[in-house]
């Protein structure tokens, strides 16, 4: 037996006669390699394919940024409404108040237009004159136009419906019954919410004032002044400068007072004799776009010696300048006439709504003319 076959063992005799079966401890045979097939080369396309693949979902995936996607583009929208309105604001505020401006004047009748001709032609069987029965026009000149007076249900042709002694405009602008006595029922503050109490006080002391002079100024006219150019009023210690307009007509005074300042007509121009009557806003509604709607809420502060000044024009063309010293303060009711009277010498009252905010009295300013 050779040394390689006694190295293998077989289960049994006939195996190892037969030599099937064995185990070889020690073998040093080649062992059995199959064959390797040579793979096909791949195309430049299909590497370029799997590297990309590869790279894909190998990547790490990156979390959403939603910092930058929502609150830089909130930071840039809100600095830029920001700048926006910090540099239109006086354009944008205008057109915020005309969302609740009404034109000047205007009456709105609506459905109670046939009620309001029907219940003013109560009053006025025949009527020849058609402005009588406009809504805008004061017959019985106590402040209330027609359709305030309709509002209210006071009677548009006496000035004082109760005849209690105060005219029925008095008396809505102090919350006073109208009708009778004491304060306004719950019924009637229902009614005067409809009220524009500024424009009423104003129509109060014009009224007033015209029933003083009947429409003439007193006094002896030496300079043809132009009336339809407005002059100029400064009060240094106030420092206001504000035009003053030379008002015609009652139904353009409260239009007249968002121009500036308005003289009463009725009462004396600046260097005659008598009182120049001026009057302007110590405070209006805040919806109204008016410029000098609170012109005249510091005239309280003026004390005695304080100058005013007054500058006109003459129809030639002429500048004419006055200059007034601060004598006295005065509170003075709506309707009190005596305001507008004083024939001692050459006058100027400044007047305006007392407390700021009300209608209920005139704060008047009285100063003297003295030489330039």
């Amino acid at each position: 037996m050779t040394n390689e076959q006694s190295s293998i063992e077989y289960p049994t005799e006939i195996h190892r006669l037969l030599k099937l079966g064995g185990t070889s401890h020690e073998s040093t045979a080649t062992p059995f390699i199959l064959p390797q097939v040579e793979p096909e080369p791949e195309s430049k396309e299909h590497v370029e394919e799997l590297d990309h693949n590869l790279l894909v979902e190998t990547a790490p995936k990156k979390a959403i940024n939603w910092k930058a996607l929502i609150v830089y583009p909130a930071v840039f929208l809100v600095a830029f409404f920001f700048f926006y309105t910090l540099f239109n604001f006086s354009a944008l505020f205008a057109q915020f108040q005309s969302w609740f401006i009404k034109p000047q004047e205007e009456v709105i009748l609506g459905n109670d237009q046939l009620a309001y001709y029907n219940w003013i032609q109560g009053y006025y069987f025949t009527v020849n004159d058609t402005k009588l029965l406009d809504p805008h026009n004061d017959i019985d000149r106590d402040g209330l136009s027609n359709m305030d007076e309709f509002a209210m249900h006071t009677n548009p042709t006496l000035p004082d419906s109760d005849s209690d002694g105060f005219s029925d405009g008095i008396e809505i602008i102090n919350n006073m019954n109208p009708w009778g006595e004491g304060r306004m029922t719950n019924q009637q503050k229902k009614f005067a919410e409809k009220l524009d109490s500024v424009l009423i006080n104003n129509r109060i002391g014009y009224n007033a004032s015209e029933r003083l002079n009947s429409g003439k100024v007193s006094g002896e006219t030496r300079i043809n002044y132009d009336v339809n150019r407005p002059g100029k009023l400064s009060i240094p210690r106030l420092n206001i400068q504000v035009p003053l307009v030379w008002s015609q007509d009652p139904a353009n005074f409260e239009a007249d007072l968002s121009k500036g300042v308005v003289h009463y007509p009725g009462t004396v121009m600046p260097g005659e004799n008598g009182v120049v009557y001026i009057s302007g806003h110590s405070s209006d509604y805040l919806w109204k776009r008016n410029p000098y709607g609170n012109i005249f809420s510091t005239l309280n502060r003026l004390q005695e010696g304080d100058d005013i000044f007054v500058e006109l024009y003459g129809v030639d063309g002429k500048t004419y300048h006055y200059r007034y010293k601060v004598a006295s303060q005065r509170i003075y009711a709506p309707d009190d006439q005596t305001q507008f009277i004083d024939s001692s010498g050459k006058k100027l009252n400044l007047s305006t709504c007392w407390p700021i905010g009300t209608q209920k009295d005139r704060l008047v300013v009285t100063a003297v003319e003295q030489s330039l």
